[in-house]
């Protein structure tokens, strides 16, 4: 039966991240509330149905949470979410809080990543205050289906290397012997043999990186 639930519940939080180009933390926010009016609305009668063991209309609380699904379907569409990494200057200006040289900022940010892969790497913006962190997090959104920008192993120069802001000129330079003593790259996974190898370099830079 939990299982059953789980699998209900799944579907339905995909069904929200759809209709309204949710983020999973946006869609994991709806359902969550859902999931509170349905608590509030159905456990008091479910225990009076305990007590009494007499039979409930539930026909009320429908139309009454019926209502309230509409009323969140609107507050959601209050505002669109911007697309972060085709937003422009005057899109992020729209969020409060957010000037232009802050929203310029962003943008070559995002320009020198070749493009946000996570709304996590708001924290690593320069500047960035917490709270603008969160208002971008809830203001933007990133497709499921965006690629970033990739950086090749195999032809980069090591000016290109070193102006990504997860590679640094230590190992721009070792991924450039590499080349010149063992020849192309056959496989991402050859980085982590690079002196100055680093595991977590390794989760941060790896959607940037082909061959």
């Amino acid at each position: 039966m939990s299982q059953l639930i789980g699998i209900m519940l799944d579907k339905f939080k995909h069904s929200i991240k759809q209709a309204f180009h949710f983020s999973n933390r946006e869609s994991n926010s709806l359902l969550a509330i859902i999931v509170l009016i349905l608590l509030a609305i159905i456990a008091p009668k479910i225990y009076q149905l305990y007590v009494s063991h007499q039979p409930i209309d539930h026909r009320a609380d429908i139309a009454l949470l019926d209502k309230n699904l509409i009323l969140l379907q609107e507050n959601a569409r209050t505002y669109t979410l911007i697309n972060i990494n085709t937003a422009t200057a005057d899109q992020l200006q729209t969020i409060a809080g957010i000037r232009q040289p802050l929203a310029m900022r962003i943008l070559r940010y995002r320009d020198k990543l070749g493009g946000f892969v996570s709304l996590d790497q708001y924290k690593e913006v320069y500047g960035l205050p917490h709270h603008l962190q969160v208002k971008l997090m809830q203001r933007t959104t990133i497709p499921a289906k965006y690629r970033p920008k990739k950086l090749s192993l195999n032809q980069a120069t090591f000016k290109a290397l070193v102006f990504h802001p997860y590679i640094s000129a230590a190992m721009a330079k070792a991924i450039i012997n590499y080349r010149k003593q063992q020849g192309k790259f056959t496989a991402l996974a050859a980085i982590q043999r690079l002196p100055g190898y680093r595991s977590d370099w390794r989760d941060k830079i790896m959607p940037y990186l082909m061959l």
